[in-house]
């Protein structure tokens, strides 16, 4: 077997007790930290591995460790984890390890079990068991399974055992005594003569009420002494008992109730004297009543004793307290509480003794007004348990589907006793004493049952519920509950009794079956299956719950470590649910996506044991039809889990074997007459056995269900590796008046392949119509009936179908009667498996030389050639080669025409195995989409080559079956994305190809933002998809700038970055660079922060790039020589350094000037003040500053548009004055700036026209003054200031208020230049600014300022001026690029604080980093967005896909790596 690894990826606070996730031995288990742990100290402990926690590999990267284990042995293990050295546990789940089954040394696949059921007691003595079993041997079973071998009790029920360590008296013959000894001695036989294994079942729920063993040890059950809340209940059932006896007797004939009831008159009368005469008398409302007296004389003393009113009274009501013996009027108050509600000042009190006559009385009434409310509530409590009992009644006297049993006698009581009784019967008003004595009251015990809709975890014994006194329990009267207590030391008896029974069965058995598993308490079950392990690791544990939901089945599953859960097909109500059955618990679908050997442990659903009967269920001969039987076991048959039976199904059995009232014996192989393989359907479950062995042997592990009309079904299972399949098809039969000879209309079977071989055909055939009359003695099935089976039957001579077109033609179903079954073994024609193992050996890594050849051809491609085969939206393609995306029907088209578009969408349907997804529909249709993809390519040059390629390895695909093209093209499609991204990777830098999931997703999304080479560099680039993907608006100065140095410096792409700085220095014009460049023709200079931006972006390609210092020579081609240059009418070449330094020199002499051709035509929304450019140095602080009121020259730019509202044409955060950001910029640029000119590296040391401003001398100056002027200390007062210890996000603005607002920009200042304020503020800054942080974004505003505002919605036209037309833009909305530079500058800081800061600074990033992983995980376009609304809500106006904040993104995990590195 080779081993595989599934993945838990754990989450915070998710508990994951309900999920079933199964797992083989061998196999490992690895455990990732999910987004809400990154950061985090996570310890892991599993109970495979004991109290220790699992070590993590080694690493910093906590996206990229994982601790891991193997499983080495079967069971079920649950995980915990605590998070940051915490003793709670912050989440959970459990593996499910399966155990490995073997029959004489070769393996059992669980699948591959058939299983048939035997109950004990009809087997005879041991030495007649092997005749009496043997049938399941010729019938091909592997599995025996067996009701309980231990002694029965009274009542002879299968599952009442009177002694769990004897075996039943029917096993033992003629005074010979057996031993357990014997018994595992014949199984041991019967796997080494016969090749099967043997299963029992456990019961732990209860035992016999006659059971020696419980009446010696009495505190092994609820009795009315351990448990006296039991003793209203005893009462009420003894006044039920002793109507029915009363009834039997005659005593109630003269008032319509005769001993024979059996019609609604007497079950109408039968209600009235219970509801008006019997249960009154029990006067049950005293025992949740209080002695009013009593409590009044005793409350009276407390008075007087109390020498006055209390000082603080309460005003409430008591409440009537539980008597721990349960006895009439027995319940009293809380005296303490009582004195404080009633002992206190009275107005009108004449004298002290009038207040405490006043107190008492007061008291009285209220008591006596609670012991009303009990009243009320007992009444509802007996005409609940009247109702039920009454149902009872009905379903067992007069209902059509009951059992009618007629007269009342001692066996069929009206009512059945809830509680063993063993004294004489001399009516419930003396039995009532019984309760309360020490010792008789110990063996009045409680009966087990099971309750309609219950929850199985909640034990319905004890004290907190009222199911014995309201008759909700369906209950066995021959079998007490048993008491195990909440741990060991409750019932030290019971549970060493139940532990060496279990144990002993688990070494003679290969598996048990929970009996009554949901109702055994679960922390019983779960220690005594641990018990049986020690003695069997692998032991196969199996049970049948009612639980009503299927969470708390996978609980139960999870908890007890359950193998297989039964399931049965008699519970469907026709075939197509029968189908649906078969397809939920037989495998995956055919088709399903080719499985990973790592990848993430998936939820599924419990393994089944699908029964065609149970033994506690009816024959179909009686329910459905007998022609049903057949097609039942052959659908069963085929489902791919285990699969199994009950003995008498196969012999045509009738009736139901009733595991209480059966007494005849099965029929004995060695009496032909009784049983032979020409009896029943014996030989024709021996084809099918052996054909599901064989299927599961042989990795046959899909399954797809056909419903061709309302009885006929057609099922297929499927190898998903040597793609040969198996399809039966069986006729049903759910009416048994319902019989076809010829269906018509049926649709043909395509064979999607070559017919290989007709399995064989079966149908059932009736010889005599008249039944013969049941045997007394012997369990003998129907005998007027015969199966008729052809095996191996060539093609052309089927009797039940006809073959056209050859052997990959179709198959016409024709002689198919109703209790009918066909298989045909199909395989892929010559073509078909040529193109599979073509396509199988590429993804599998078996066809090097073509694997290489790609490589080889991807090795040439330049970054806009990656750009083309992966990414590239739909307007690019249109733009570039005149078409669109491929159009899936009803789906529509993909993000990206290139193939990085197809991928998140093929991993979902790879993770959930949706094969209804209409891509795979689409692909099962036709190749069009694989042709789309090779055409498409062909049509970009230099890709000619890669095109070809694909066709080579796509082409394949148009000779694989329709049904199998989806996943053979998920496999080929994902191959060749990951070979494209792994070169890519690769090209950018070696280190991103080793770094972590995020890192690669973010690195690998900025080729998206690549434009195309041919075109010149001002359309090179675009920031935002799909928004601003082709023409004027594809390239932003200032947020080229903002993501430059993290796609493209961090990336390795030097000379593109080079390049883009060089081109942005051709358009400069009055000292700034354009925001918008328009194809520089339409360029407007209306943004302060754009040329800082650039500035940055040269310093730190200076900073990065190999040599990079000479980038300062790089020739700049000057569109606009002078501020007044028509475009395309002048140009002049200088080197890079000269625009660079004109551009401080300008912003030091001052910038003023209104923007070109300012009006509506550039526009349309601004105030004519809005046009005036103003920006300029002040000499005091050496701050940058500029704007006014009605502009917006930073990032933060949104102009009012909305007239209606009135906010056209005003900014709504214009942060005129110095912006925070600005001035961290300046600094860093000024400081690079005197750092070369030390060096020599540049030679002015100073601004043009004053020497004095040296660069040293101006950088000095922002920062003697930034954190003066912009910290906010933790204790200042100021008419503006809303919070503190902030840094302001602009200095000198015209509103003034707006300075002292909290926004994110200071983080740009941080990250940028940490040193320019002291670390300890720097970090409390921080800290403040927590509260603007969403999930991956950070808000543009204080959640606590008036104007705050977090979802951004452009198309609102409505009055809101703050909203309207998307005015909040800046307001609120969580922005993702700048989150980056908050994280980039928490680990600036913390580096520059060092120790425990560093260490939390790291942490808090991981944590972040983690949901940005999610989101881009998440994400269609596999990028970060622009923006979020708040709380991390998508903005359906927001760029899925922006290159800053990818770019801003990989700065802050690569700032992260290097702390982390070191």
């Amino acid at each position: 077997m080779e081993i595989e690894t599934r993945i838990i990826v754990l989450e915070e606070g998710q508990n994951l007790d309900t999920v079933v996730r199964r797992l083989e031995k061998g196999w490992v288990v690895r455990f990732k930290r999910g987004s809400s742990l990154l950061g985090k100290e996570v310890s892991v402990r599993t109970t495979l591995t004991g109290t220790e926690p699992l070590r993590w590999s080694p690493g910093n990267d906590h996206l990229a460790v994982f601790c891991e284990i193997v499983c080495s042995r079967a069971g079920s293990f649950k995980y915990t984890f605590s998070v940051d050295s915490s003793s709670e546990t912050s989440g959970s789940g459990y593996f499910l390890v399966m155990p490995q089954l073997s029959i004489n040394g070769n393996p059992l696949p669980l699948d591959g079990i058939t299983c048939q059921t035997h109950l004990v007691k009809l087997l005879g003595d041991l030495s007649s068991w092997k005749n009496r079993l043997r049938v399941t041997k010729e019938s091909g079973y592997n599995m025996i399974h067996l009701t309980p071998i231990h002694e029965l009790g009274i009542s002879n029920s299968s599952y009442s055992l009177s002694d769990h360590h004897a075996l039943m008296d029917s096993i033992h013959k003629d005074g010979k005594k057996y031993t357990f000894d014997d018994v595992q001695n014949l199984v041991n036989e019967i796997e080494k003569e016969w090749g099967i294994i043997t299963v029992q079942d456990v019961v732990w729920n209860h035992a016999a009420k006659n059971s020696k063993w419980l009446l010696e040890n009495p505190n092994s059950s609820y009795n009315c002494y351990n448990s006296p809340h039991l003793r209203p209940a005893y009462v009420v059932d003894r006044c039920y008992h002793q109507f029915g006896k009363e009834v039997g007797e005659g005593v109630w004939t003269d008032r319509g109730v005769p001993p024979v009831v059996d019609n609604i008159h007497h079950i109408s009368n039968i209600e009235y004297l219970l509801r008006a005469e019997v249960l009154p008398k029990i006067q049950l409302h005293e025992f949740f009543q209080a002695d009013v007296a009593a409590l009044a004389a005793h409350f009276s003393d407390l008075v007087n004793a109390a020498g006055g009113p209390v000082e603080a009274p309460l005003d409430q009501e008591l409440v009537l307290e539980v008597d721990p013996e349960w006895r009439r009027f027995g319940r009293t108050v809380d005296m303490k509480t009582a004195l404080r509600v009633f002992n206190r000042h009275r107005e009108g009190s004449w004298s002290e003794e009038h207040r405490r006559e006043q107190c008492v009385n007061l008291f009285r009434e209220h008591v006596e007004y609670l012991n009303g409310k009990a009243g009320a509530d007992s009444w509802e409590i007996i005409m609940s348990g009247l109702n039920s009992v009454m149902g009872h009644i009905r379903y067992e006297r007069t209902a059509d589907h009951g059992p009618k049993r007629g007269r009342v006698d001692p066996e069929n009581p009206l009512t059945t006793d809830y509680f063993l009784h063993l004294e004489s019967s001399n009516g419930w008003k003396d039995e009532e004493k019984l309760a309360y004595d020490s010792e008789k009251s110990k063996f009045l015990m409680a009966f087990n049952g099971w309750i309609m809709s219950s929850n199985p975890l909640v034990n319905f014994a004890l004290s907190d519920s009222q199911v014995y006194l309201r008759r909700e329990l369906v209950c066995w009267g021959d079998s007490v509950k048993l008491n195990y207590g909440e741990k060991e030391e409750d019932s030290p008896f019971l549970w060493e009794f139940m532990k060496t029974y279990t144990q002993k069965c688990a070494k003679i058995f290969h598996g048990l079956r929970i009996d009554n598993a949901h109702g055994t308490p679960i922390h019983v079950a779960e220690k005594l299956l641990l018990a049986a392990r020690e003695v069997k690791p692998d032991l196969y544990v199996f049970a049948e719950l009612f639980t009503g939901s299927e969470q708390l089945d996978n609980l139960f599953v999870n908890r007890l470590g359950i193998s297989s859960l039964i399931r049965e097909a008699q519970s469907a109500h026709d075939s197509h649910e029968q189908g649906r059955l078969v397809y939920k618990y037989g495998g995956d679908c055919v088709g399903a996506m080719i499985p990973k050997k790592t990848r993430l442990a998936p939820e599924s659903i419990a393994h089944g044991l699908f029964l065609d009967l149970s033994h506690d269920n009816p024959s179909p001969i009686l329910t459905r039809s007998v022609y049903d039987l057949l097609p039942t076991a052959a659908m069963v048959t085929m489902a791919s889990c285990a699969v199994g039976s009950n003995r008498g199904y196969d012999e045509l059995i009738r009736h139901h074997i009733h595991v209480v009232t059966e007494k005849r014996l099965y029929s004995n192989w060695e009496r032909e007459e009784e049983v032979s393989l020409k009896k029943g359907m014996i030989s024709a479950r021996k084809v099918l056995n052996n054909l599901h062995s064989w299927l599961a042997q042989n990795g046959y592990t899909q399954v797809f269900v056909d419903q061709m009309n309302t009885d006929i079904v057609g099922i297929t299972r499927h190898n998903p590796k040597t793609h040969e399949t198996v399809v039966l098809v069986a006729h049903t039969a759910f009416d048994k008046n319902k019989f076809v000879d010829s269906p018509h209309g049926l649709k043909h079977i395509p064979i999607g392949g070559v017919l290989e071989n007709v399995l064989f055909e079966i149908n059932l055939n009736v010889t005599v119509p008249e039944w013969e009359p049941e045997d007394l003695e012997v369990l003998i099935g129907l005998s007027n009936y015969e199966v008729k089976i052809r095996e191996h039957v060539p093609p052309e001579e089927g009797s039940m179908f006809r073959l056209h077109g050859g052997p990959m033609g179709y198959i016409e179903l024709t002689a198919f009667p109703t209790g009918s079954v066909v298989a045909f073994k199909i395989k892929l024609s010559d073509e078909a498996s040529g193109a599979a193992d073509q396509i199988n050996q590429l993804v599998e890594g078996e066809n090097n030389d073509l694997e290489k050849e790609f490589k080889f051809l991807l090795q040439d491609l330049n970054f806009q050639q990656f750009n083309h085969l992966l990414f590239s939206c739909e307007a690019e393609d249109y733009a570039v080669i005149g078409q669109g995306g491929y159009e899936v029907p009803n789906f529509g088209k993909f993000v990206y025409c290139g193939i990085q578009g197809m991928i998140p969408v093929l991993d979902k349907i790879r993770e959930n195995n949706d094969l209804g997804h209409p891509l795979c529909q689409n692909l099962r249709d036709g190749t069009w989409l694989c042709d789309y993809i090779v055409q498409r390519i062909a049509k970009f040059a230099g890709l000619e080559m890669i095109s070809t390629f694909f066709d080579t390895v796509l082409g394949p695909l148009r000779d694989i079956p329709y049904y199998l093209r989806p996943s053979y093209f998920e496999a080929v499609v994902s191959f060749l994305y990951r070979s494209v991204r792994s070169v890519l990777l690769d090209k950018l830098s070696t280190r991103m190809l080793n770094s972590n999931t995020l890192l690669r997703w973010l690195t690998t999304s900025t080729v998206a933002f690549t434009g195309d080479q041919k075109e010149d560099v001002r359309r090179r680039w675009r920031l935002d998809f799909p928004h601003f993907a082709v023409g004027i608006w594809r390239n932003w100065g200032r947020d080229t700038f903002i993501a430059l140095p993290g796609c493209l410096l961090h990336t390795g792409r030097f000379e593109d970055a080079k390049n883009i700085i060089v081109s942005f220095a051709g358009s400069m014009r009055h000292g700034l660079i354009p925001n918008l460049l328009a194809e520089g023709i339409g360029a407007r200079f209306n943004c302060r922060d754009a040329v800082w931006f650039w500035l940055l972006s040269i310093v730190r390609y200076v900073e990065m790039a190999p040599e990079g210092k000479n980038i300062l020579k790089a020739t700049v081609r000057r569109i606009y020589p002078s501020d007044d240059t028509i475009f395309g009418e002048d140009e002049r070449e200088e080197p890079l350094l000269d625009t660079v330094l004109e551009a401080l020199d300008r912003h030091f002499d001052g910038i003023s000037y209104r923007e070109r051709n300012a009006g509506s035509s550039i526009d349309e929304h601004m105030k004519d003040e809005g046009f005036n450019i103003d920006v300029h140095v002040c000499k005091e602080t050496g701050f940058v500053l500029g704007g006014n009121r009605w502009n917006c020259g930073t990032w933060m730019d949104k102009m009012g548009s909305s007239e209606k509202a009135g906010n056209r044409g005003e900014p709504a955060t214009p942060r005129d004055g110095a912006a925070v950001e600005i001035q961290a910029l300046a600094y860093r640029v000024l400081q690079a700036l005197a750092s070369w000119a030390g060096d020599g590296t540049i030679s002015r040391k100073s601004v043009k026209n004053d020497s004095s401003w040296t660069w040293e001398h101006w950088a000095s100056k922002i920062k003697e003054n930034f954190e003066k002027e912009f910290f906010v200390e933790a204790d200042e007062e100021g008419e503006f200031i809303n919070r503190r210890s902030i840094v302001k996000d602009s200095v000198g603005s015209t509103l003034k208020f707006t300075d002292y607002q909290l926004r994110c920009n200071f983080a740009i200042a941080l990250a940028t230049a940490p040193d320019l304020i002291d670390e300890s503020k720097a970090w409390a800054a921080l800290d403040t600014a927590k509260a603007l942080l969403g999930p991956i974004g950070i808000k543009t505003l204080d959640p606590s300022d008036w104007a705050y505002n977090g979802n951004y919605n452009n198309d609102d036209d409505g009055t809101n001026k703050a909203t309207a037309k998307g005015w909040n833009y800046h307001q609120g909305p969580e922005w993702v690029w700048v989150a980056a530079f908050y994280s980039t500058a928490r680990l600036a800081i913390g580096e520059r604080l060092g120790g425990e800061r560093l260490q939390a600074a790291i942490k808090e990033v991981q944590s972040r980093l983690g949901a940005c992983h999610q989101h881009i995980t998440n994400s269609v376009w596999r990028s970060l967005p622009e923006l979020t609304n708040e709380g991390g809500a998508d903005c359906h106006h927001s760029c899925p896909a922006q290159a800053w904040s990818v770019g801003c993104f990989i700065e802050t995990c690569q700032k992260l790596g290097d702390l982390t590195n070191n």
